[in-house]
């Protein structure tokens, strides 16, 4: 099968959410949800610490048996204990089970609860402590809390009116250091031809996350489908190049609404949180910057007379950097890209050997008793017979589909290889014009981002780290030459072993050898360089 198809039907099964979780698991990560706050921000005081673990008291949680209830503080300090202590897997355990007699009161006495849901009804605006004071002045002994009253009257559906209040004053607010809060959302923008139908032209869909502080776009790219394959690759190139927020804020659109992109965020240690619905206020950083991209780049890209999407994200690379990163923003009075370099010092980085792990998609299937084959989405993957029949977990990364990876029982077991049967072919596509008139000023336009440098310009630049596909490039680039099978292997040894790495401090290492030894000698030794640097740099 051509291996956009391939990739295209891989990612079609996503759209619902991705793995699905057990009742332990569910447990888990809600028991994430409730402390992540706390584990994940940075306080500048033990006051601001107190403070937010108070509001997390107060707060009402949906629990994952349904229910509606305050955590009490001893549990919420067993949790915090248990994830400090043992990370993800200390908020694991098994589930109690569940009593028969479950959702019936066992203090409140029959007629006393039909008492109690009489005089709710006979006034809904009328308070639990009301109730309680009307039932102890009609006699009746108390011997239960309000709270298992309150809980008893809305397992009825008896819940108590609440006066209407005014809509809520909406006060600015922005974070203090950069990759504190990151915030995401998607954008329908560019006409292109529809790879898959030729007779159509498609919307390219815009995936971006901004952070907060500096406004500056950590990543964005365009795809042409709006699923979590496509969410987790910008994310994955985001970590990649500007490291790891505290928190995550995302608007309530179903791509990420994911318990893929829940797991992935609490294997990173990531706070994942969402807008309120219809409440846009919350988000309006993003949405400016994805107003900022149509007025300045999308219009003038649906004219610009664009066929692929490669060459649609080169050129709006470009014009983020030369344009959007290094202009004055409004807010800040200073470039997005100065407001980021002041905390440059102060980001948290992951290696891409963590962000593939926990970027890893994920589900459940069940391989072949008769022939050891596990089907993905329409492709086979040969197993050992030890797994044949058995039920396990398939992890794999969007953008490696020749093998997958095995887990039993939340543990490694192997990897296995897709299938050598043979595949269809198919057919030929023939692409038709844009909708949009292409315009020799747009088209102009976008020459000009190439001549300067923009259009090219893939990877970061000295304030971002490399990627493994960028580290390669730019090693490339400076030797001029292409790479033997030894030499590839050594250079993703080497990334994988020393990432993050800066594009600045690689550069100077390089040119520093080549001055000496030229470019014609094995790519082992300019790593011997780059290593002696880089130890220099961290006394």
């Amino acid at each position: 099968m051509h291996a956009f198809l391939r990739v295209s039907k891989l990612r079609s099964s996503w759209l619902s959410g991705g793995l699905k979780l057990n009742e332990t698991e569910k447990v888990a990560m809600f028991r994430y949800a409730v402390i992540a706050a706390l584990v994940c921000r940075r306080f500048e005081t033990k006051q601001d610490e107190g403070l937010l673990r108070r509001e997390i008291l107060a707060n009402e949680w949906n629990f994952p048996d349904g229910t509606l209830r305050k955590i009490p503080e001893r549990t919420l300090r067993e949790w915090l204990n248990r994830y400090r202590k043992y990370g993800l897997k200390g908020l694991y355990d098994g589930l109690k089970k569940e009593r028969k007699n479950k959702g019936r009161s066992k203090a409140i006495a029959q007629a006393v609860m039909q008492r109690a849901e009489a005089l709710r009804r006979e006034l809904p605006e009328r308070s639990v402590k009301t109730i309680v004071e009307i039932l102890r002045s009609e006699g009746v002994e108390i011997n239960f809390s309000e709270r298992s009253l309150q809980r008893q009257l809305k397992r009825l559906n008896v819940v108590r009116c609440k006066v209407e209040k005014m809509d809520r004053l909406h006060h600015r607010w922005e974070q203090t250091t950069a990759n504190d809060l990151w915030h995401g959302d998607t954008a329908h923008t560019v006409w292109l031809p529809d790879p898959v139908n030729p007779n159509k032209m498609k919307r390219a869909k815009l995936i971006i996350f901004v952070d907060d502080a500096s406004r500056i776009c950590t990543h964005g790219e365009f795809y042409m489908d709006e699923k979590l394959p496509s969410l987790i690759d910008t994310f994955s190139k985001a970590l990649l190049k500007r490291g790891k927020p505290r928190r995550l804020l995302l608007d309530n659109a179903f791509i990420f609404h994911s318990t893929t992109l829940e797991v992935m965020c609490a294997e990173l240690e990531i706070e994942l949180a969402f807008c309120r619905a219809r409440r846009p206020q919350g988000k309006g950083k993003i949405e400016r910057l994805i107003r900022t991209i149509k007025e300045g780049f999308v219009s003038e890209a649906n004219r610009a007379g664009f066929t692929c999407l490669e060459d649609l994200n080169r050129a709006f690379s470009g014009w983020l950097e030369q344009h959007y990163h290094n202009q004055t923003h409004s807010e800040l009075d200073e470039k997005p890209v100065e407001r980021w370099q002041k905390d440059v010092n102060k980001l948290l980085l992951v290696t891409p050997e963590h962000i593939r792990r926990a970027l890893m998609m994920r589900a459940k299937r069940r391989v072949q008793p008769q022939t050891g084959i596990v089907y993905l989405d329409g492709m086979e993957y040969e197993c050992s017979k030890e797994v044949a029949g058995l039920e396990v977990e398939v992890r794999w990364h969007v953008d490696v589909l020749d093998s997958i990876e095995i887990y039993l029982d939340g543990k490694f077991v192997e990897s296995a290889r897709l299938s050598n049967r043979p595949t269809t072919i198919p057919r030929k596509v023939v692409l038709e014009e844009a909708s949009y008139p292409t315009l020799a000023s747009a088209k102009k336009r976008f020459e000009m981002l190439r001549s300067e440098g923009g259009f090219e310009v893939v990877g970061p630049r000295s304030d971002e780290f490399l990627t493994s596909l960028e580290f390669t490039q730019m090693l490339a680039r400076r030797l001029e030459r292409d790479f033997s099978a030894s030499e590839k292997l050594a250079v993703e040894q080497y990334f994988k072993k020393h990432a993050p790495l800066r594009l600045s401090e690689v550069e100077a290492a390089v040119e520093k050898a080549v001055s000496v030894k030229g470019c014609a000698l094995h790519v082992r030794y300019y790593f011997e360089q780059l290593e002696t640097l880089l130890r220099r740099g961290k006394r």
